[in-house]
């Protein structure tokens, strides 16, 4: 594992060409990157990630031009105007896919997720490499998603390069909002900050659906456990006892809340933009604190971007809920 610079992206360049693995920024979380048509490649993903293979995974690309390869033709209008509203951004679009996507990718469905990424560096490295990406995010299976590149070192994962970028708290912070389109509906399979009702304002001629329980796994993102920290995480509820030996993370500073616990704020005034962008950050800033040991969380408003911090972190409690 080698830590490199954007000075150095042709070497990371090279390597995703050759068949290596590639950790690097995005303008949501880190991503773990191979030749998405490489399917040797892409199965370094799921070793190093020690990922089933029935999770899929997300192609990036730089290129608007570049779907005309993934996609199975005749693509659906609604993608052209998605990505013409939403990308470069936080979106990833599910359609069939085509012929040259290896089963690996989409975990043998006839489906692939695509999305082109906003940030400068991803953005470059796609094009250098001149291969489309498929990149989850760059950290163990189910643990907390990578902000920055120390997130990713610290999982002392078998890659080869991670990219160093701006600090992306500042940035978006949490995963991809991910729609499937299929004929005249678009459905919302992952919540993120592009919300269904901008989804709806875009599209305003097909119906825009949420899935119910019982879908295909055709996203990451899905299970019900994932994006968890080491250590027991819990909501704040009003009868819970906050221990010193925690850590408590709220989303507004409020007056006459206090706790002795070590506490972080991912906004001073509860806005969701900043507490999407600081969540993971926080949570990894916990799970590294070693006077820490279980971390309490605050629920917000499953309202607009409420509802994909929300999914988040119901997946990031879930097994200390049952």
């Amino acid at each position: 594992m080698k830590i490199i610079s954007e000075n150095e992206l042709s070497d990371a360049a090279e390597c995703l060409r050759n068949g290596g693995l590639v950790a690097f920024p995005t303008e949501t979380v880190y991503g773990l990157g191979a030749n998405a048509l490489n399917p040797i490649a892409v199965a370094g993903i799921f070793n190093a990630k020690k990922r089933p293979n029935f999770d899929p995974l997300i192609v990036h690309i730089s290129e608007l031009s570049q779907i005309e390869a993934l996609f199975e033709k005749p693509i659906n209008d609604a993608v052209y105007k998605l990505a013409e509203r939403f990308w470069p951004g936080p979106l990833t679009i599910v359609h069939r896919k085509s012929a040259i996507v290896p089963s690996i990718v989409t975990s043998d469905l006839d489906a692939v997720a695509v999305r082109m990424p906003s940030h400068p560096i991803a953005q470059r490295l796609i094009h250098e490499a001149g291969v489309p990406v498929a990149a989850p995010s760059a950290n163990r299976f189910g643990q907390l998603s990578p902000t920055s590149y120390n997130h990713v070192a610290k999982q002392n994962m078998e890659i080869d390069y991670i990219v160093m970028g701006d600090d992306l708290t500042k940035a978006v912070g949490i995963e991809s909002t991910v729609v499937a389109i299929e004929n005249g509906t678009c459905t919302v399979l992952r919540p993120g900050v592009i919300t269904s009702d901008d989804i709806k304002s875009c599209i305003s001629d097909f119906e825009v659906l949420t899935p119910g329980k019982n879908i295909k796994l055709v996203s990451p993102g899905l299970l019900q456990s994932h994006y968890s920290p080491l250590k027991p995480l819990y909501y704040i509820d009003s009868d819970t006892n906050i221990l010193e030996e925690a850590g408590v993370i709220l989303h507004k500073k409020e007056l006459g809340r206090n706790y002795t616990a070590k506490t972080i704020f991912t906004s001073e005034n509860g806005n969701l933009l900043e507490v999407a962008a600081n969540l993971f950050s926080a949570l990894h800033q916990m799970e590294e604190d070693a006077e820490v040991k279980v971390i309490y969380i605050d629920r917000t408003t499953e309202e607009g971007i409420g509802r994909a911090i929300m999914d988040r972190l119901n997946k990031a409690t879930f097994q200390y809920r049952q």
